[in-house]
């Protein structure tokens, strides 16, 4: 799966996956690939957001625009809806077969 669309922050949403996405997470936060599943086990307040904000904010990277939320608005958003709602449920269930699907 290369994108899922979901509403989030009061609008529908395009969250990508794939090589670029990953590509920033990583260089960007300083981590290495097996050090996903760690940190999301660590500390899922913090790595919840950044790895939806950076799955979304790719697409206007794409684009080269600057992506109008930082990862502050994606942890209020996910407020919004909890931690466990079906959106944040379906973004992980899309990012997960993006890794080991292909």
């Amino acid at each position: 799966m290369k994108f899922i669309e979901l509403e989030l922050g009061g609008e529908k949403r395009t969250f990508y996956f794939g090589l670029g996405f990953l590509g920033n997470l990583l260089e960007s936060e300083n981590i290495a690939m097996h050090e996903i599943d760690v940190k999301l086990a660590e500390n899922p307040f913090k790595w919840i957001p950044l790895i939806m904000y950076y799955s979304c904010a790719f697409g206007f990277k794409r684009k080269n625009e600057f992506a109008p939320f930082d990862a502050f608005d994606v942890a209020e958003w996910i407020d919004e809806v909890g931690m466990d709602s079906e959106v944040i449920k379906l973004f992980f269930q899309a990012f997960t077969q993006s890794l080991t699907k292909d």
